[in-house]
């Protein structure tokens, strides 16, 4: 596969590099878009409006007459509020042209003070001559409202206002909502109102509708969007503007469908608009200085305005004077009044300019940020700067020409706030970032060069390539240039290496010791030297593989001419050395020596300890035997033996402990240990407390025999299968099996085993495992994560460690937490024999004087097989490799062969027999091995070789093979 050129690569990086810090600038001011501050929100809605104001407004409807009270009406007609019934007149007027619907931007809340009936106890004996229609003034205005299709106005009220008066009549529509989407209708979170300020009831029962007149501006004091619905208790009223719509097209309901956007369509007959979730809807104000007719009420009230203004049309009352209405500052000009605010949400009702703006916008707003961030990222990449900053103003303005057509065609607000603010940061950042890093590589080549040179001399890699330890050399940023081939015993070739960081060879949990000390950039006393760390180097020792090891490292740094200053630094250069063998030992050591203290402490305090509980244990004794079984003492007494006999158990613990326990060596076999734990008083009485446990025994019938104690290692297995029952609360099986083993190497497992041959204890349990934090602690004393429960003095473990350590032997865990844990106990046998009864092979029966040969490259089992053989009246020879066999028997001859079958440093088994049968075909011949029958053992079977026989192997075993050979 061709190479790529260095060039590219760093192209390539640099790519990634701008790419990443892009999308980080990116994801953090996305965020801070997306939680909308003050500042964020006050500048996106004025963008917002800049997109608003490049659309093109459709033409007004003309369908919207505004009868303004303005200031020619109040000069003429006098101070506003004018008496009820100048106000019925103007109605009357309006009312007798037929408009389709008449909007009052009024609130009737209180009587007419001009009424006469306020000065009844003034004129009382003028009053009886008058009509009672003319001496309250609300009864005309009342109806006139009631024969026209008036909609009256009221204001709701929020933040602990006053409740509402229960005389209010406000005129709620039918709603009816319809989800096109799960859970719409709980998705909406309309205003609440508190109270509301309301039309007298004598006005409020003359009409069959009304609306409320609130809007509120924004933060920044510019009204955008005004509520459609407002709630109040459990109903849902409508606008102002809503109403007077509902009693153009005639509808008394209104239908809500919920949108995928996120959004609400308002559904009056034919005609829909788009609300938020808080029903507010956003305006599109004109731009232009009178976007509906204006008529002044003066001049109606003269005669000088035609009907045909007013026929068929919605009609607005309010007032433009000032100190009379509100005035809105919007978004197109400077100021609006509140009629003229409720005539623009009208016309926008009328005309369909619905404007959708939902918070999923913001989501889409920061997908296309992120797109046009990463195009910016690309493009600052691959070109210069002026090429770049034209591709990038040509996003910009996409952007804002994109979004402001959109809106133009299907009414959805889009803000290009984010996209633009992204794209200016991204360039601006981004180049620098891009103009540093090219000197910066620049300088790098430049120094990597020189490093490169040096490191090609030949005399000097020769010198380096005889040296055990490893050789290395970083740049200035710690990366590997040059590593020496010591390396290749660890990981792949040195050239594999080659550009990664050294930190990367580091452990996790050294990488803080090694910062700034393995790329080392002091020169001489101040450099690191002999610093110890763990590196991910796998080691390969004995047949066994670990993924780290430990090492020392001395480095120092590498500067340009004699002056070592930063700006001369170039890179640091070091040696690496294996210290793994020596930590192991060291280790060793350290446990032995504490193992050692622990058993001298403990033999100090069981001899004290002793001393104190002999009248403890014994005076107890004594006083039972005197006292009847009714005295109250009795039981006390029990107490006090009971809990001497524990301390004396203790006692004996530590002197197992201290190695002084064990005082009796005799010839015994495993299998009886466990047989007669099983059958004991104590095995019964475990059973008892773990009643869901189940104990299997699986023993090897020709188990070979070991020396020792059989009180110390009843006691051995006892802690182990206690603890297995316990790390099994919830029940379970324990296994317990016996089985020979010949190791003819070390083996490497929790401890190292030796060659030899084997009587193995295996106790396997299914309980809760064992972590590997713990499991080189569990044979310390009083090392434990379980509570002492029934019994315990903490030193069962270690018990059975000193007990296993006494016999000369050693100790194999296999623990998985969550899955069990097995204890195997290797114990060295012995090739003596203890008495055993009824035996069915005597000794008459395997006995012979023929001539036999022993091939085992192993001098002690030849020694062990020749006399064996020799106890059984044969004529022994011995050689220790199959070419010596071959040798022999060429001018020798043997009635059998005890053909070892793997013999390291020379021919095996099966070569030895395949050479031995050229010249002397039919010799008869065993196969004897420590491991088990292999496809070269089948094969040497198949050439004529008789029985097979595994290591370790019993008198009667070896005998009867080797006599049934030779009577075949």
């Amino acid at each position: 596969m061709r190479a790529i050129p260095e060039t590219i690569q760093i192209e390539r990086g640099l790519t990634r590099i701008l790419l990443l810090i892009g999308l980080l600038l990116t994801v953090a001011i996305s965020a801070a878009y997306l939680i909308q501050p003050a500042f964020i929100s006050s500048t996106n809605n004025r963008t917002t409006d800049a997109i608003m104001s490049f659309a093109k407004a459709k033409t007004a409807s003309d369908a919207i007459v505004v009868v303004d009270i303005d200031e020619y009406s109040l000069a003429h007609y006098g101070q506003w509020p004018w008496p009820r019934d100048q106000l019925a007149q103007l109605l009357h007027s309006i009312n007798a042209a037929a408009p389709s619907s008449i909007g009052l931007d009024l609130i009737l809340a209180e009587p007419d003070r001009t009424s006469p009936d306020n000065h009844k106890t003034i004129l009382k004996s003028d009053f009886a001559a008058i009509k009672p229609e003319l001496t309250d003034h609300d009864k005309p205005l009342a109806d006139v409202l009631a024969k026209g299709p008036f909609v009256l106005g009221y204001q709701f009220l929020f933040n602990n206002s006053p409740k509402t008066d229960p005389f209010c009549k406000l005129h709620p529509p039918g709603i009816v909502w319809v989800d096109k989407t799960r859970g719409g209708r709980d998705q909406a979170s309309f205003f609440k109102a508190q109270g509301v300020v309301c039309n007298r009831q004598t006005f409020s029962d003359a009409v069959t509708r009304s609306g409320f007149l609130n809007a509120t501006p924004d933060a920044d004091g510019i009204l955008r969007r005004v509520p459609m619905l407002i709630q109040s208790g459990d109903r849902l009223y409508p606008s102002l503007a809503l109403a007077i719509l509902m009693q153009h097209v005639k509808s008394s309901q209104i239908g809500i469908m919920s949108r995928e956007n996120g959004s609400f369509d308002l559904m009056i007959g034919n005609r829909s608009t788009s609300v938020d979730t808080n029903g507010n809807m956003i305006v599109r104000f004109s731009r232009s200085s009178s976007p509906t007719h204006h008529i002044s009420a003066g001049d109606l009230l003269d005669g000088k305005i035609s009907a045909e203004h007013f026929k068929g049309k919605i009609v607005l009352i309010g007032s433009s004077a000032a100190g009379l209405e509100r005035a809105y500052q919007t978004n197109a000009r400077p100021v609006h009044s509140d009629v003229d605010i409720h005539a623009q949400v009208l016309e926008n009702l009328l005309s369909g300019q619905q404007v959708v703006r939902t918070g999923q916008f913001l989501l889409w707003e920061v997908l296309i940020s992120l797109l046009l961030a990463t195009l910016t990222s690309l493009t600052i990449a691959r070109l210069g700067i002026l090429p770049s900053a034209t591709v990038c103003l040509t996003f910009l303005a996409a952007c804002w020409v994109g979004m402001g057509l959109f809106f133009q065609a299907r009414g959805y607000l889009f803000s290009p706030l984010l996209p633009s603010v992204l794209v200016v940061l991204n360039y601006v950042s981004l180049t620098i970032f891009k103009t540093w890093k090219n000197q910066l590589a620049a300088l790098e080549g430049a120094d990597n060069a020189l490093i490169l040179l040096k490191s090609s001399e030949k005399d000097l890699y020769s010198i380096i390539k005889a040296v055990p330890d490893i050789i290395f050399r970083l740049d200035p940023a710690g990366r590997i240039t040059f590593i020496s081939p010591a390396i290749a015993k660890y990981n792949a070739p040195p050239g594999a290496l080659l550009g990664q960081e050294v930190f990367s060879l580091v452990a996790p949990e050294d990488k803080p010791k090694a910062q700034y000390r393995l790329n080392e950039k002091r020169t001489g006393e101040r450099a690191t030297r002999d610093l110890e760390i763990r590196l991910l180097l796998p080691h390969k020792q004995d047949g066994n593989s670990e993924d780290k090891g430990y090492f020392t490292v001395s480095a120092e740094g590498i500067y340009q001419g004699d002056n070592p200053c930063p700006d001369n630094f170039i890179g640091t250069q070091g040696i690496i050395r294996d210290i793994t063998n020596q930590k192991k030992l060291e280790e060793k050591l350290l446990q032995a020596k504490k193992m050692e203290a622990v058993g001298s402490l403990a033999a100090g305090v069981a001899h004290d300890l002793n001393n104190i509980l002999a009248g403890l244990v014994t005076y107890p004794e004594l006083l039972l035997l005197e006292l009847p079984q009714d005295n109250p003492m009795h039981a006390k007494i029990a107490i006090i033996q009971k809990s001497g006999r524990r301390a004396a158990a203790i006692v004996q613990d530590l002197l197992t402990l201290a190695r002084h326990g064990i005082n009796s060596s005799e010839v015994i076999n495993l299998n009886s240990v466990v047989s007669d734990y099983l059958t004991s008083l104590e095995y019964d009485s475990e059973r008892k407390h773990h009643p869901k446990t189940t104990l299997e025994s699986n023993l090897a019938p020709d188990l070979l025999n070991i020396k020792g104690s059989k009180v110390h290692l009843t006691k051995a297995l006892t802690n182990i299968l206690k603890n297995a029952a316990e790390a099994m609360p919830a029940g379970g099986t324990i296994r317990v099996s016996t089985c020979n083993r010949c190791l003819d190497t070390s083996l490497e497992r929790y401890e190292e085993i030796p060659p030899g041959d084997y009587a193995c204890l295996t106790i396997d349990d299914e309980g809760i495992g064992i972590s590997n934090e713990d499991l080189h602690h569990i044979f310390e004393p009083f090392y434990s994560k379980k509570s002492m429960k029934r019994s315990g003095s903490g030193l069962g473990m270690t018990v059975i460690w000193a007990t296993i350590k006494d016999h000369d032997g050693y100790i194999d865990i296999v623990s998985r937490e969550g899955e069990g844990t097995s204890f195997i106990l290797y114990l060295p046998v012995t090739r003596e024999q203890a008495v055993i009864p009824n035996q069915r092979i005597v000794l008459e029966d395997y006995i012979g004087t023929e001539r036999i040969l022993i091939v085992d490259d192993v001098p002690e089992q030849r020694q062990v097989a020749g006399n064996m053989l020799s106890k059984l009246g044969y004529k022994v020879e011995t050689v220790a490799s199959g070419e010596a066999a071959v040798e022999y028997l060429q001018s020798h001859t043997a009635d059998l062969i005890v053909l070892d079958m793997i013999m390291p440093g020379g021919i095996d088994g099966l070569e030895t027999y395949t050479r031995i049968t050229k010249f002397k075909p039919g010799q008869r011949a065993i196969i004897t091995s420590g491991y088990s029958e292999s496809d070269r053992v089948k094969a040497l079977r198949q050439l004529g070789a008789g029985s097979y026989v595994q290591k370790p192997y019993t008198l009667e075993k070896f005998g009867v093979a080797v006599r049934r050979e030779l009577d075949r």
